[in-house]
């Protein structure tokens, strides 16, 4: 059936072979994502069904907040990855990142080398919805010192940005690279940020895409999936998620 044809393309035809989520909160009761281990294997599950590959699952690590360490992660993983054989879950893989907020936290995590790195020597990073951090061009000189490439996770909805779409090619000449949420494009947090999202998509800001799941609320609207307008797109995006595999 042809994409024109269909109100939605749901995610499972979209997704590309081998594709790697580099954005998630499946690791249970350590920050905003799921609340039990029964959940992030229920979730899980669902991605393996959809053909998803390998997730990294991606932990806030915010001071005074949720001032995750790397072990804390570490161990949590390991309890879930112990959990998934026994229930069956086999074909996907699960490994564990974190989702850095560039506070006073993170920069001396940067400077103590105390990071899990998405995948080889990339580290997902974000800004408060509210403000970029005073410090950004000291902490992106710290990420570079230390052999660090960021991406950015879902700059459209930084809504400080918004009006300004120079204020995305600065942070791009920067060295940031840019992954897009599926939940933004899918309309979960709003018709306004799923137009920027659009638009970002559209204008060739986009590098990576990530679903930035924290629960099985949001992995229902996910399945729907997403206006054949922008479906192909998606794909394309995904598939440059290939380098974290």
């Amino acid at each position: 059936m042809s994409f024109l044809s269909k109100k939605e393309v749901p995610l499972h035809e979209i997704i590309p072979d081998d594709y790697v989520d580099i954005h998630s909160h499946l690791l249970p009761a350590i920050d905003d994502g799921v609340k039990t281990i029964y959940q992030s294997a229920y979730i899980l599950e669902q991605f393996e069904k959809f053909g998803i590959k390998k997730v990294i699952t991606t932990p806030h690590v915010i001071q005074e907040v949720w001032p995750n360490s790397s072990q804390t992660i570490k161990n949590s993983v390991k309890e879930l990855q112990e959990v998934l054989p026994p229930l069956g879950i086999t074909k996907i893989t699960l490994r564990a990142s974190a989702e850095y907020m560039m506070d006073d936290l993170f920069y001396s995590r940067i400077k103590d080398n105390d990071i899990l790195p998405l995948h080889k020597n990339y580290i997902l990073v974000e800004m408060s919805t509210f403000s970029p951090p005073i410090n950004l061009n000291e902490i992106l000189f710290e990420i570079k010192l230390a052999g660090y490439i960021p991406v950015l996770a879902h700059p459209e909805r930084y809504t400080f940005y918004q009006n300004d779409l120079k204020k995305y090619h600065q942070l791009k000449e920067t060295g940031f690279l840019f992954q897009v949420n599926l939940l933004s494009l899918s309309g979960f947090y709003g018709e306004k940020i799923k137009a920027f999202a659009y638009k970002m998509v559209n204008q060739g800001y986009i590098d990576f895409t990530g679903t930035d799941v924290h629960n099985y609320h949001q992995l229902q609207l996910l399945e729907r999936g997403f206006s054949p307008k922008i479906s192909g797109k998606i794909t394309a995006l995904m598939k440059n998620n290939s380098v974290f595999s």
